[in-house]
């Protein structure tokens, strides 16, 4: 059974007879007989009733054609979703982040990235970066953001960027008249810290010992966007990333920012799965990420210093 088989059929019963048939597919109506015959002999089924130059479908032919008008309409939604696939991709994403860069620039990113696409579908984790190593790394996810101190085997890795330590704090904390924060100064505060496994905190736990502070430390977290809120309630001053800082747009009233020095960077790179194909919807949230990354940078950097792609 072929496919000039099924369209001579489908032009039959569309027409109501092998003439009409003929004149719609553009061939002669001794063509349309042969086509009909040679379909009930192949199917095994008699489709029409014949009288004359009249042809009658049995139920057999009624049940016949609306399978064929079934998979004719799938294959016209085949087509759309090639046509879907061609100007956009696969139509959904899976992104994985750091705290650091998932609670406030990463969701920001996202938003615009929907405003354009909003027939994509996002599944959007934030886990810790040993986390967001391994949904990527075995190709669970398409694209990951994480902290540099990660296994980078088995993976396309790129820095993505690179922002300053700062010291976060309410605005009527005794260190907020400071233009800079030392580690001298940090001498018996009340210090919100970040994991000890991170590599910022151990570059800041090594600044405080050559400096011979002993702050007490209060709270510790994974997450520099904890650090903050915790400071903005008070508890204490705190070591975060800037980029974070910046991204939340804190209130002023609230919460308070200074670099300390010596500067502190974080790190943070694009991972994404080896060995396979780039979609069009990767590559366009690539770029995106890339261009807001940008202008987080060059705000970082006017504010805090010490700001820089890569």
């Amino acid at each position: 059974m072929n496919l000039t088989l099924i369209e001579a059929f489908n032009a039959v019963m569309k027409t109501g007879s092998t003439t009409g048939a003929a004149a719609l597919l553009g061939v002669s109506q001794p063509a349309i007989s042969r086509s009909l015959k040679r379909l009930e002999d192949t199917t095994k089924l008699k489709l029409f009733e014949r009288s004359g130059p009249r042809l009658s479908p049995t139920p057999e032919a009624q049940v016949l054609h609306q399978e064929i008008l079934d998979t004719y309409v799938g294959l016209d939604r085949l087509r759309q979703t090639v046509v879907r696939i061609r100007s956009a991709g696969t139509g959904a994403l899976r992104v994985a982040s750091s705290a650091a860069l998932g609670l406030t620039f990463v969701p920001a990113v996202l938003k615009q990235f929907l405003a354009k696409r909003p027939q994509v579908s996002v599944t959007f984790e934030i886990a810790n970066s040993a986390t967001v190593r391994n949904l990527v790394a075995s190709g669970t996810y398409d694209i990951g953001l994480c902290a540099d101190e990660i296994d980078a085997s088995n993976l396309l890795v790129q820095p993505f960027v690179v922002t300053r330590g700062i010291c976060v704090m309410r605005p009527d904390h005794t260190l907020a008249s400071r233009d800079m924060i030392t580690p001298d100064l940090l001498h018996g505060e009340r210090i919100i810290s970040l994991a000890p496994d991170d590599t910022a905190r151990k570059r800041f736990d090594e600044a405080l010992s050559v400096a011979g502070a002993r702050p007490h430390i209060a709270v510790e977290t994974q997450f520099a966007a904890t650090v903050c809120e915790l400071a903005a309630q008070g508890v204490g001053l705190g070591l975060t990333n800037s980029l974070t800082y910046v991204s939340g747009h804190y209130d002023a009233a609230r919460i308070v920012a200074r670099p300390f020095a010596p500067a502190i960077p974080f790190r943070s790179l694009m991972i994404l799965p080896p060995h396979r194909a780039r979609s069009r919807l990767v590559d366009e949230l690539v770029d995106l990420l890339g261009r807001e990354r940008d202008i987080m940078v060059k705000t970082c950097a006017e504010r805090f210093g010490l700001a820089e792609i890569g």
